[in-house]
């Protein structure tokens, strides 16, 4: 008797804590209808197949737990709430082992599996099963009036809904509003395309004017997980070590504080816009999924640009070609080749990512490249690794912080970091005196992807949003290469325009608006003051130059 009244009021807060997620965000209506219509589905659903009601409360108030736990993993991780579109990532197998890399998740991914069944367990053999027929015919008049009443909500608020993202309105809606409308659609912006027509015609370029004589040799470097340490409000006296990688010498071209779109992850996010020239945050609930669902209908890459100019385009990764449908999208934006360091003589095999490959030794392989590809200029987009997380709460104390600070694993966390960015300098710094001894021009543009997750959560910065602040820095050794001036923070959607205007290489109609959008708000996009301007742009480019409307193949 004992055991059952335990069972009864354990599961009887199981029940309640679901309540709770159901009426999330229910301060406007259509939260509460979805998720209600959600839940009638679910339970009416494993009533018509069990006939046990306990059961089928409790396994489908389990569920909403664990996907709010899911939810809550995404924000922990990535800063971003959970859609649709997570789920393809979640599921493909070639994720598995970057997956695999975050294991705490994993643990409490298999932890929820575990609150799941146990709590089937219990509430199937505390109840026996009702022998009603007409209480089945009930249940599946829940399933049919739960499936209608979500698709109407879903249809019906779903501007309503776009104008609360990226936050969206509690788990289940976001869930259900992102399925709902996961097909395909170009980003539509209100506004007109004429003023910024009529503010980037008092803009010159000097691309497409003159014929360049030697095309630099060109490498993109995404370093993971990097920022300038001094972007955090550390506490007083705190020495950090002067690196090479952020400093700004004669041979420094342009070199700007970086506005990206992800935290602590998501770094295909920031390959998308440093190769497409597009905010992710453009195309709503679907960002997640960009190198799934939207690289195919793109017309403009940088990879289509550089090969425009005569460049063999490559990519040297150390992550295997199906990580995060990476192959996919780098071939589908026009890549020449993909590289893993494994194919130059790296130990590995190629469905390996290279989770502990040295910065040093990726740009040795871009070397590598540069010293073969002579018949033509060469672009190379490169990805380190070394830089990436989790980092060791554990993690010797090295700048003496821990008792000043609130967060007190955040000291071994952040001195781990500086280990690993520490490390990395070094072969920073050798591939830009690589750069100056070169008599083939080259140029190098670096820049963070996104910071690393780690529980500084105070910064020393002006910017909005400071989570989202990295950096880039360009060197090369151009004897005459187009001046570029850039202002107090760049977006990272312009450091492909920059490569360009740069090299004073043959733009498109794309890349020419973006570059000109990057002199007109002092390279930001988003942060932008002048907000006619922005919405006049993004109308430009998506609804005049339809940059994201190629059609597919079926």
């Amino acid at each position: 008797m004992k055991k059952k009244i335990f069972a009864g009021v354990y599961l009887a807060l199981i029940f309640i804590g679901s309540l709770f997620l159901v009426f999330e965000k229910s301060e406007v209506i259509y939260p509460a209808l979805i998720s209600i219509s959600v839940y009638a589905i679910f339970f009416g659903a494993l009533f018509a197949l069990t006939t046990r009601w306990l059961f089928s409360a409790i396994v489908t108030s389990t569920l909403f737990i664990v996907i709010k736990f899911f939810n809550q993993l995404k924000v922990h991780y990535y800063k971003e709430q959970l859609f649709f579109s997570d789920i393809n990532l979640m599921t493909d197998t070639s994720n598995m082992g970057t997956l695999g890399h975050y294991w705490l998740a994993g643990v409490a991914l298999i932890g929820l599996l575990i609150l799941l069944v146990v709590n089937a367990i219990i509430s199937w053999r505390l109840l026996r099963p009702c022998k009603s027929f007409a209480l089945r015919i009930v249940s599946l008049l829940l399933v049919v009036g739960g499936y209608y009443g979500a698709n109407w909500s879903s249809t019906h608020y779903y501007d309503e809904w776009t104008q609360t993202l990226p936050k969206g309105r509690g788990t289940v809606t976001n869930l259900v509003m992102s399925a709902k409308n996961s097909t395909y659609k170009s980003p539509q912006f209100a506004s007109s395309s004429d003023y910024f027509i009529q503010q980037a015609a008092a803009v010159s370029l000097a691309n497409n004017k003159t014929e360049v004589t030697e095309k630099p040799d060109i490498v993109l470097l995404l370093q993971e997980s990097t920022v300038n340490p001094n972007i955090y409000d550390l506490p007083a006296e705190t020495k950090l070590p002067e690196l090479f990688m952020f400093q700004q010498d004669k041979n420094v071209v342009a070199y700007s504080p970086m506005r990206v779109q992800t935290f602590g992850g998501g770094t295909w996010l920031s390959e998308f816009s440093a190769l497409t020239g597009l905010n992710s945050d453009d195309f709503g609930s679907q960002k997640s999924g960009v190198f799934y669902f939207i690289v195919d209908h793109l017309n403009n890459s940088l990879f289509k640009e550089m090969k425009a100019n005569g460049y063999y385009t490559v990519v040297l990764t150390p992550f295997n070609k199906g990580a995060y449908h990476s192959g996919h999208a780098y071939e589908t934006l026009g890549v020449d080749r993909i590289i893993q360091p494994q194919e130059l003589g790296y130990p590995g095999k190629l469905q390996d990512n290279l989770w502990t490959i040295s910065t040093e030794d990726m740009l040795k392989y871009a070397k590598e490249i540069l010293a073969t590809e002579t018949d033509k200029p060469v672009f190379i987009f490169s990805l380190t690794m070394y830089e990436h997380g989790p980092y060791k709460e554990s993690h010797s104390d090295d700048y003496g912080i821990k008792d000043k600070i609130s967060n007190k694993d955040a000291a071994g966390e952040f001195s781990h970091y500086m280990e690993k960015i520490v490390a990395s300098d070094n072969a920073m710094r050798d591939f830009a005196d690589f750069i100056e001894k070169r008599d083939r021009p080259l140029m190098f543009l670096y820049f963070g992807d996104h910071q690393p997750g780690i529980s500084l959560n105070k910064y020393n910065s002006s910017f909005s949003s400071p989570s989202y602040i990295t950096q880039f820095t360009l060197r090369d050794n151009l004897k005459s290469g187009t001046s570029v001036k850039t202002g107090e923070l760049t977006d990272i959607s312009f450091l492909g325009g920059l490569l360009l205007e740069r090299a004073n290489l043959k733009i498109s109609p794309f890349y020419e608006a973006n570059i000109k959008m990057r002199h007109l708000c002092d390279g930001k996009l988003n942060d932008c003051e002048d907000k006619q301007l922005l919405d006049s742009y993004r109308h430009y480019i998506y609804q005049t130059l339809q940059v994201a409307d190629k059609a597919v193949a079926e």
